[in-house]
């Protein structure tokens, strides 16, 4: 049985790139093929991602010693690195690889779950610039969530593969799938969602202000937005408002959801909408999980997200407002529109964005 030492952040706290890592090292189809064993390289506050502190180093120090420690006594068959999109993770990822360079036989595979190491890479410094191209060229396998986002190793990795995100195809069945849209006409109201951690560049704050004017104009919508705040302050300053409005029982907060009140919310809900311009958005999960709960879909084309929305839903401008306030309005005038759409999601999940076709996909490249 091959060992296989996986490198990369593990939920507390929950984003889509340590979702998508614990996805797999709790696969059983994975966890029968290889013995794994795990760094897990997340922070207690990911929203200071990039900034320098004293803490993250004493880290990283400690992931690396314990990294050098598995390679020479372990000696693992494959080293899999979540290559991280700030300078200071890539530069500390480097010396993860030139760590499993020492064990010659390894393979190493980098995964990239976002869509940002390219400008990470051309800013870099000549010096900089020279150390990382050296250790990328000992990589055996990059692998990025679409063809579009390839670019991002800037030709420094010889074989770079696709491998889409995915969850797991039974989170929602087919008979709820169908008693939700039997359900479909019966509510007065559209019920929007938005499943993401409240960051201004998500456009969150757009979508509350698309959906107050919406409000106002007659539309009959509510809002539900779930997700850690990452800012307190511009949070609350937008709450207020749609208090002030007397809007608070139509715009309304649910925190971090998980488990069954996810899938209750997911499938109590009609559209999603994620208008990010977030800079490292690769391919969300909780659109993959709207997509799964046969949502129509409204976002941006940001990242690989043009990969998940195609004809089963509507893709708009980066933080404009209005764009976000007219594809609403086309599912509200447009019944059909809007169920077909939420009908293509659904199928365009199963086709190729289950949890299934993720890890047969990461086995396979395991086993090249």
């Amino acid at each position: 049985m091959k060992k296989v030492l996986i490198i990369g952040p593990l939920p507390p706290p929950i984003h889509g790139e340590s979702m998508a890592i614990k996805s797999l090292v709790e696969s059983n189809e994975i966890k029968n093929f290889c013995k794994l064993i795990c760094i897990n390289t997340n922070r207690e506050q990911v929203n200071t991602t990039g900034k320098f502190a004293l803490s993250k180093i004493y880290e990283d120090i400690r992931h690396i010693l314990k990294a050098f420690s598995i390679v020479i006594f372990n000696k693992p068959d494959i080293i899999y690195l979540s290559i991280s999109q700030t300078k200071l993770g890539l530069l500390r990822d480097v010396i993860f690889i030139l760590l499993g360079s020492l064990r010659k036989k390894a393979k190493i595979i980098t995964h990239l779950h976002g869509n940002n190491l390219g400008n990470i890479i051309d800013n870099l410094s000549s010096l900089e610039l020279n150390f990382v191209s050296y250790a990328l060229n000992k990589v055996d396998t990059g692998i990025v969530l679409g063809d579009s986002l390839k670019g991002n190793y800037r030709n420094l990795i010889n074989r770079v593969e696709v491998v889409f995100n995915g969850i797991d195809k039974n989170f929602i069945n087919d008979n709820e799938l169908d008693i939700k849209f039997s359900n479909n006409h019966e509510s007065e109201y559209i019920n929007i969602l938005y499943l993401s951690n409240l960051i201004e560049s998500k456009g969150y704050l757009e979508l509350i202000l698309a959906t107050i004017n919406l409000i106002e104009k007659g539309y009959p919508i509510k809002l539900t937005l779930a997700g850690s705040i990452f800012n307190n302050v511009q949070f609350e300053s937008v709450m207020e408002e749609v208090k002030r409005r007397k809007m608070d029982r139509d715009i309304i907060y649910r925190g971090v959801v998980q488990g069954v009140e996810k899938k209750e919310l997911l499938l109590s809900s009609d559209i999603m909408i994620l208008p990010t311009n977030y800079i490292i958005e690769g391919q969300p999960l909780s659109i993959i999980e709207g997509m799964a709960a046969g949502m129509p879909i409204i976002s941006t084309k940001r990242g690989s997200i043009p990969d998940l929305v195609k004809e089963n839903g509507i893709l708009i401008d980066e933080g404009n407002k209005l764009q976000i306030e007219n594809a609403i309005i086309q599912f509200l005038e447009n019944k059909k529109f809007k169920l077909d759409s939420g009908k293509r999601s659904r199928k365009l999940f199963l086709q190729q964005f289950t949890l299934d076709n993720y890890i047969s996909k990461i086995k396979s490249i395991f086993e090249l």
